[in-house]
């Protein structure tokens, strides 16, 4: 200490004041590296609290769930489509309004409690009114048929026949839910 002492006394008051002007922007910067470090772990902490709260209160939902689950599932017992079930209407039903359109199975999401099927249909320079039609004709099936996804593309006429009738391509993807016996 002595020695450190002894240097310090050993240089002029310009070189003195430098010297701890120096060290003090040194431990100023070092506490406010310190200071941000703590807020943002702080930050962190109470974010990572925000997050298992809400988990918290979404676990606190299963037993609800559960029960309005059970419900459903008995409400639709005997009502809801399998997948042949849900393939032979939906096809009915858009050869009601279009019969040249594509069809396609697609795979089932098995789940813990229920199997959700799906069939795509497409229909290709559709009307407006077909495509509106066979929204509401599933519409109409609801709860037990639904629509999980709608896509529509219009076909504008070429510029040379103006008033020829825009047509639509539409590609429907009709699901039902089909709950599985515990």
């Amino acid at each position: 200490m002595k020695y450190i002492e002894n240097l310090f006394f050993g240089l002029n008051a310009r070189e003195q004041t430098l010297l701890v002007i120096a060290i003090w922007s040194v431990l100023a910067i070092f506490i406010f590296k310190i200071l941000g470090n703590s807020v943002e772990t702080y930050e962190q902490w109470e974010l990572n609290e925000r997050v298992i709260s809400g988990h918290k209160q979404i676990l606190s939902l299963k037993p609800s769930i559960d029960i309005a689950l059970e419900q459903q599932k008995t409400d639709q017992q005997n009502k809801s489509y399998d997948k042949k079930q849900l393939s032979n209407l939906a096809s009915r039903l858009a050869d009601q309004v279009f019969p040249q359109r594509d069809y396609r199975e697609l795979d089932s999401d098995e789940r813990e409690r229920y199997k959700q099927h799906r069939v795509r249909i497409k229909f290709d320079r559709a009307s407006y009114e077909d495509v509106n039609e066979y929204a509401a004709l599933i519409r109409a099936e609801s709860p037990y048929m639904f629509l999980s996804e709608v896509k529509i593309e219009p076909n504008y006429p070429p510029k040379n026949r103006p008033y020829d009738p825009t047509t639509f391509d539409a590609s429907f993807e009709v699901s039902s839910v089909e709950f599985l016996n515990p």
